[in-house]
C-alpha cells in the first residue's frame, strides 16, 4: 500500500464541506469524428473501463485508523463500481454556454465520496448553441481529489483516457485481470503506524541533515514565508507586505460559479514576443490582473496598491509520470493590477517572475518542502480545518490563485470523438474565494475562473472584462510590433 505524502495529507485534513478541495477538467468533445458519427453513453463505459489499469487511481480509495491518527494509505477498492463513478445528464435546450458553466459550477461545489476512488466524470450531452463548438457535442467533467492528483498528475490521468487518433484500437487488456486485495484491517494499519512512528526521528534526522543547511543558506537570497501550511516564495521586492482586500478574500460559501474564455496559443505568443525575457505564463497573469483591474473598477473598488496572485509551482521530476499526489510549491506575485497599460503591466510580471525560475531555486523550494513534511499533519490539519470553518477576517496573503496547466499539443481523442476544448477548475479556501486555472491543449489556451458565488454573483460580466484585458493587450502588441 502507498501512504499519503506530507502535502496530500494536508489537503484532505483542511478539507470542509463548503471548501472541498477537489479539481475538474471541463472536456468537449465532437462526436462527429466518432464511428458512426456518435458516443454512445454505454460506449463511454466501456471505453473507460477498458483503460483503469491505465493509472491505478481509478480504483484506489483511502484508507486508515479511525481518528486521523496517522496518515492514511491507498489500497485497492474491493467494492468499485464504475457506473458508481460515470454519470450522465442532459442540458435542455437551447444547451448553450451559460447554462454548461452553471452545471459545471453545482458539480464542482459537492464534495466527492471518499469511501470510494476520488474521482467521478459526468457525461453532459445537449451542448447545441456553445460558440466555437460543432451542434450536438458533449462534454466530460472529470472531477478528482485534490489529495489523489495535482494538476499535472491530472494531466497524465486524462493522458490515459485518450488516443492520439480517431481510429487507434483501443488498449489491450492486462493478461491477468484485477483482482482488488482486502482493504487492511486495524491491526495491519496499527502496526505500520507503530513502524513509521519509530522510524520517524531517522527520518527528520535525515531530512534536517541533507536539506536544511542548504535551504537556510538559499533563504538568505530568495525570502519565504510560511502562510497556512504553504510555502510561498517571494521574488526580492514584488511582495512587500500583505496585499489589499477585496471581495474575494472573504469566508467561502458552498456555492461556486464558472466561466473560461478560448484563446488562439499564437495569440500569446505574439503578446509574449513584445516584452523580451516574458514567458506565456507572464503574459497569463497580466491577463488576470487586467480583468480584476477592469472588474473590480467596474464595482468601485478597485485599491490603489496591486493585487496578489498565489502561483503554485510543480515540483515533479522531468519524466515523472507517475499521476499520483501533488509535488506543489506556491510563490507569491503581483498582478500590476495598479498599472493602467497592459504591456507595462507585462514588464512588471516578467521582471519579478525572472528570478523565480533559476535551477537552484528550485532546489531550495524541493528542500523546503520535505523540511515541512518533518511537522505532524494531524495538528496542522486540525489548525487548519478550524480556521476554514471560521469567519475569515484576514489578513490575506493572496487575492486569488493562478495555476498553470499545460496540456497535450496535439488533438487527441476519446471514443473516436475529438477533444475540441478543454478548461480546468479549481479548489477555494477561505479567504481565496477566486481561482483562475491556465490550461494549454493543441495551439489553445483557455483561462477560466472558479469562484464563491456571493463574491462572483455576475460571472458573464467577469468573462466580459476577460476578454477586454485580452484584448487591450492583443491591441498593445500590435501597435509594439
Amino acid at each position: 500500500m502507498q501512504q499519503l505524502n506530507w502535502t496530500d495529507d494536508m489537503i484532505l485534513r483542511a478539507e470542509t464541506p463548503a471548501t472541498p478541495l477537489q479539481i475538474q477538467m471541463l472536456l468537449i468533445y465532437d462526436p462527429s469524428t466518432a464511428p458512426g458519427g456518435k458516443v454512445t453513453f454505454k460506449g463511454i463505459l466501456e471505453e473507460i473501463e477498458t483503460r483503469l489499469h491505465l493509472a491505478d487511481v481509478f480504483r484506489r480509495r483511502l484508507t486508515g485508523l479511525p481518528g486521523g491518527l496517522h496518515r492514511p494509505y491507498w489500497a485497492d477498492d474491493p467494492n468499485f463500481d464504475l457506473e458508481y463513478h460515470v454519470r450522465h445528464i442532459g442540458l435542455p435546450q437551447p444547451g448553450d454556454w451559460r447554462q454548461l458553466c452553471i452545471q459545471v459550477a453545482r458539480l464542482h461545489a459537492r464534495q466527492i465520496d471518499l469511501r470510494r476512488p476520488p474521482w467521478e466524470i459526468t457525461v453532459i450531452e445537449g451542448l447545441n448553441a456553445v460558440p466555437g463548438v460543432p451542434e450536438g457535442s458533449f462534454a466530460m467533467a472529470l472531477k478528482l481529489h485534490h489529495c489523489a492528483v495535482d494538476g499535472m498528475a491530472s494531466v497524465h490521468m486524462i493522458a490515459a483516457m485518450h488516443d492520439l487518433s480517431a481510429d487507434s484500437p483501443r488498449p489491450a487488456r492486462p493478461d491477468d485481470p484485477w483482482r482488488p486485495g482486502p482493504l487492511p484491517s486495524t491491526v495491519d494499519l496499527l502496526g505500520r503506524t507503530a513502524i513509521n512512528a519509530a522510524l520517524q526521528p531517522l527520518r527528520v534526522g535525515k531530512v534536517l541533515a541533507s536539506s536544511a543547511p542548504k535551504a537556510v543558506r538559499g533563504l538568505v537570497g530568495l525570502p519565504g514565508k510560511l502562510v497556512s501550511g504553504v510555502v510561498s516564495s517571494v521574488a526580492e521586492g514584488s511582495v512587500a507586505s500583505f496585499p489589499p482586500k477585496t471581495r474575494f478574500n472573504q469566508t467561502v460559501s458552498p456555492h461556486r460559479v464558472f466561466e473560461a474564455r478560448f484563446h488562439d496559443l499564437v495569440d500569446f505568443k505574439r503578446i509574449k514576443a513584445t516584452v523580451p525575457g516574458s514567458t506565456i505564463n507572464d503574459v497569463a497573469l497580466a491577463y488576470v490582473g487586467g480583468t480584476l483591474r477592469e472588474y473590480l473598477d467596474g464595482h468601485g473598488e478597485l485599491p490603489d496598491e496591486s493585487l496578489v496572485a498565489a502561483c503554485p509551482i510543480s515540483l515533479r521530476d522531468t519524466g515523472d509520470e507517475s499521476g499520483k499526489g501533488n509535488a506543489l510549491f506556491g510563490r507569491l506575485q503581483t498582478l500590476g493590477t495598479d498599472i493602467a497599460d497592459p504591456l507595462e503591466r507585462l514588464a512588471a510580471i516578467a521582471e519579478a517572475t525572472a528570478g523565480s525560475r533559476s535551477e537552484s531555486d528550485q532546489s531550495i523550494r524541493t528542500q523546503l518542502v520535505d523540511l515541512i513534511g518533518t511537522v505532524p499533519t494531524s495538528l496542522l490539519g486540525i489548525t487548519a480545518k478550524a480556521a476554514s470553518a471560521l469567519p475569515f477576517s484576514g489578513p490575506t496573503v493572496a487575492n486569488t490563485t493562478v495555476t498553470n496547466v499545460p496540456g497535450p499539443t496535439q488533438p487527441i481523442f476519446f471514443g473516436g470523438a475529438r477533444l475540441v476544448r478543454a478548461a480546468g477548475l479549481g479548489p477555494l479556501v477561505a479567504g481565496l474565494n477566486l481561482i483562475h486555472v491556465v490550461a494549454s491543449y493543441n495551439g489553445t489556451l483557455s483561462i477560466s475562473a472558479t469562484a464563491d458565488r456571493d463574491a462572483l454573483p455576475d460571472p458573464a460580466t467577469y468573462a466580459e472584462c476577460m476578454e477586454k484585458a485580452f484584448q487591450e493587450l492583443l491591441a498593445g502588441a500590435g501597435r509594439a510590433s
